[in-house]
């Protein structure tokens, strides 16, 4: 299942500091779309100059040109044909690297867009299965988060891939360390022993889901000081 901004700024709103996230994730998307726009605006200038803007593979249509230019410079022209084809050739190349800078900065603000997005469904998801610790566990899970070709969202899950929501809900069940005891504790819980280890996130990646749950006491005490 894929969200929608509008459900992943519910999904926030109902966490805590709900208010504040969804108020720096539409900051965030604005600036984004803004800045997309105006590359998409120069992009289309390098095009318009080149009279290639229609051309359904604007990116062939470049190289062609630039064959073209090669294979006219190897008919031994006069001095002058020579002169105005350097120019040319120089045109071109300062226009070819206008649109390739302006393409690798609209790929970079999309990545820019996706991760937000993950990380507000993933953070959004923990808070409501009751996490300890959200931040940390986005961390550990985005790598389990799946792009599709829409740029929805999902996470694997197994073999299939299933809603962010479903698939952080499958990982808490199975890593019960994770989740809050809402139980209220007594009061000789403590010990007098050794201090205990103190788990981090990068830890955390290098356990085993045994080795994880062997340990979960310890975990979740440093995920509540963490």
């Amino acid at each position: 299942m894929a969200y929608t901004l509008e459900q992943i700024f519910e999904a926030l709103g109902k966490a805590d500091n709900g208010g504040a996230m969804v108020a720096d994730l539409q900051s965030i998307i604005s600036t984004a779309r803004n800045e997309a726009a105006a590359y998409r605006v120069d992009r289309n200038k390098v095009l318009d100059a080149l009279g290639i803007r229609e051309s359904k593979d604007p990116e062939k249509s470049l190289l062609n040109m630039r064959t073209l230019m090669d294979e006219v410079s190897k008919l031994g022209n006069p001095e002058s044909l020579g002169g105005q084809l350097t120019t040319l050739q120089n045109q071109v190349k300062e226009l070819t690297d206008k649109y390739a800078a302006s393409e690798e900065k609209a790929k970079a603000e999309h990545t820019k867009r996706i991760d937000t997005a993950m990380h507000s469904a993933l953070q959004a998801a923990l808070a409501k299965g009751n996490a300890l610790n959200p931040d940390a566990f986005v961390k550990l899970l985005s790598d389990q988060v799946v792009v599709g070709d829409d740029d929805s969202l999902g996470m694997k899950s197994g073999d299939k891939t299933v809603s962010i929501e479903e698939g952080v809900n499958n990982w808490l069940a199975g890593n019960p360390w994770a989740v809050k005891n809402t139980a209220a504790g007594g009061a000789g819980s403590g010990s007098a022993g050794s201090p205990r280890k103190v788990y981090t996130t990068e830890d955390l990646k290098g356990m085993t889901p045994e080795q994880i749950n062997a340990h979960w006491n310890e975990i979740k005490d440093s995920m509540k000081k963490g």
